[in-house]
């Protein structure tokens, strides 16, 4: 009775085996992975978190922006440099790229169109550390500071500049940079 009842749980357990065994199992597409970065011959290494940043500047009401040369408060943002050798370069600047409103208005980056409607006779402007308004060229390079060994990081602000009297809208401008060691 006791083989019996031994056998008995056997093939019980057996079959609970080949059943989860038998399991359905499938393999689907998940997606892509993107991998970005860059090797380079530099004093410094831009940080990842620098490299693509999201500025928030908020919002600012058009009274305040309500004639041209009038600007919202100055938000910072930084550009920070990972594993500096101050033997291979000790100072380091940047030169911002994107559209300028106009070639009066060559340190005012334009707004982005925008479906929702964008605001207008204001655009953004990109300040050095201190406080002095960067061309948008590419060629035209902020003020140095001097590099750390090891991380070092490099301020800026940013802020809204109205060109005229501001209208409500969106207001979101791309800029691009490239840092100069020198």
């Amino acid at each position: 009775m006791k083989i019996n009842v031994l056998a008995l749980s056997l093939v019980s357990s057996l079959s609970l085996f080949s059943l989860a065994s038998n399991a359905y199992t499938t393999t689907v597409n998940g997606g892509a992975i993107h991998f970005k970065g860059e090797v380079v011959n530099a004093a410094c290494a831009i940080d990842a978190g620098s490299a693509d940043q999201t500025i928030q500047l908020g919002q600012v009401r058009s009274a305040r922006l309500a004639t041209a040369g009038s600007n919202s408060s100055a938000v910072g943002f930084k550009i920070q440099l990972n594993d500096c050798d101050t033997t291979v370069s000790t100072k380091a600047a940047v030169a911002f790229t994107g559209v300028a409103v106009s070639s009066a208005y060559d340190t005012v980056l334009a707004l982005q169109s925008s479906a929702a409607g964008s605001a207008g006779n204001v655009g953004v402007q990109i300040l050095d550390g201190q406080g002095v308004a960067l061309k948008l060229d590419g060629a035209t390079f902020s003020n140095p500071v001097t590099l750390n060994d090891g991380t070092s990081i490099l301020p800026f602000q940013a802020r809204y500049y109205a060109t005229g009297a501001a209208t409500a809208g969106t207001a979101n401008a791309d800029a691009t940079f490239k840092v100069q060691y020198q």
